[in-house]
């Protein structure tokens, strides 16, 4: 018998482990951003390919997202998990070492597919070992410190190591974004190492009580795996959820993948700092919405937990409340912003905002069940996933369109964030139906239990 037989305790290490998997995630899917302005002088690209370079990787880790989930749900996260990040690890160093780039497009699409193996096949773990007392907070940890982790190397480590690398030094003979990125490579390694060694996909392998039982006594009278997925799937309500998700996976894509080059572009602008300057400082302006990930979206996170238990308040509603916000978070983007101080508490709250996201996944699990919860999480993710790569695509253009000569730093990304506030306001009004549809499965829940 293992030694860790019966320790409730370790859902805390499962959480850290899933925290420390889910930055690595982080890690290969912005790694671009950060050393954006390196890859535009070497392969003379502009923003529009940026944001391609971006968007391919999005298209591929939609479509991954519902077949790994269902894996996770049919195998245990242990046996996916390890094996999908080991070969998102391969194609990251392929990404070091690309000659041109179609060559990196082609990476990351293949990069984007595999990649999926971390987020929704630890959310359907993390479901399992959480009560629905403490999930939403344990999402939005789980996300905001995996993703805060993940993007501070890219945003941050990541220039500053290669700003470093550019000066002569070289690992395996790379040198600059090649090296840091290779660099980086390794760290992916040691992650999936990790995963293997201290994954458990359920707390009855540690002969634990089970969560997901308990729950499915009130959640549904379905036993077999496909028809508690068919009877979600049938619902309309369970697509139109996914529309509201929608208007956060867009936030989630526009504001870490531009924000960087937005303050890197007011910085230059305002400050006249140089290019590798004015890219580190724009990396330390996206940290501080980073930390509004870590530190503000567990507040929001924890203010729902205890509004849903102590006053049977839909997670939904706070979701729409979010979301209000968010919209008027990036109207505030499209004008001159007054100061750096007033752009870092905009970030910082932005970070927050985006964070909110795990919650429509809480409701998604509590609402039908957490048996099938890596494919329905998975189908509600790729329907945003889809939807958030296509705008991310769509972004460099955008920004290029609604651009003006002259206008300032702000009048050359506002098409970028007129995008978000557009799919945020589809969130917004369809978020009201999903306020019903939860209110109706909160009263059956108690029907059953009485």
């Amino acid at each position: 018998m293992s030694v860790l037989h019966g320790k409730s305790w370790y859902k805390w290490v499962v959480l850290i482990v899933c925290i420390l998997i889910y930055s690595g995630g982080n890690l290969v899917r912005w790694n671009y951003t950060g050393i954006s302005s390196y890859l535009v002088t070497e392969w003379g690209i502009g923003k529009p390919e940026i944001g391609l370079m971006g968007a391919a990787y999005f298209y591929a880790y939609a479509l991954g997202q519902s077949p790994w989930g269902s894996l996770t749900d049919l195998w245990g996260g242990r046996k996916v998990i390890p094996i999908g990040i080991g070969i998102t690890g391969f194609f990251f160093c392929l990404f070091a070492v690309a000659d041109s780039y179609n060559q990196a497009l082609v990476i990351r699409t293949l990069m984007g597919f595999v990649g999926a193996a971390t987020f929704i096949p630890c959310m359907a773990i993390l479901t399992r070992w959480f009560s629905k007392k403490e999930r939403g907070l344990t999402l939005s940890l789980f996300s905001g410190l995996g993703a805060g982790m993940g993007e501070v190397w890219s945003f941050l480590l990541m220039p500053l190591i290669s700003l470093y690398m550019a000066g002569g030094n070289t690992i395996f003979g790379l040198q600059s974004w090649r090296a840091s990125t290779l660099l980086m490579t390794f760290v992916v390694a040691l992650i999936a190492l990790i995963s293997y060694w201290g994954i458990r996909s359920d707390p009855s392998e540690l002969g634990l009580p089970s969560v997901q039982e308990k729950e499915d006594k009130t959640q549904t009278t379905a036993t077999k795996y496909k028809d508690v997925v068919l009877t979600a799937l049938k619902e309309p309500a369970f697509w139109v959820i996914s529309l509201v998700n929608q208007g956060f996976i867009v936030s989630l894509r526009l504001v870490p993948g531009w924000l960087a080059i937005y303050a890197a572009t007011y910085y230059a602008q305002t400050a006249n700092l140089g290019k590798a300057e004015a890219m580190v400082a724009g990396g330390v302006m996206a940290s501080v919405c980073v930390a509004g990930r870590i530190i503000g979206s567990p507040v929001l996170a924890k203010l729902c937990d205890y509004f849903l238990a102590n006053y049977k308040l839909p997670r939904m509603a706070f979701v729409s409340l979010t979301l209000c916000l968010l919209f008027a978070c990036q109207f505030i983007l499209t004008i001159a912003v007054p100061n750096a101080i007033f752009l870092g508490v905009l970030s910082f709250v932005l970070g927050a905002l985006i964070n909110s996201y795990t919650l429509t996944y809480a409701a998604v699990t509590e609402i039908w069940s957490i048996k099938a919860g890596g494919a329905l999480m998975g189908v509600v993710n790729m329907i945003g996933q889809l939807i958030g790569a296509t705008a991310l695509a769509l972004s460099g253009f955008m920004a290029a369109h609604f651009s003006l000569v002259g206008g300032g730093y702000h009048m050359e990304f506002r098409g970028i964030w007129y995008l978000g506030m557009v799919c945020a306001f589809v969130s917004i009004c369809t978020s009201l139906f999903a306020v019903y549809r939860e209110k109706r499965a909160i009263r059956e829940q108690e029907n059953n239990i009485a």
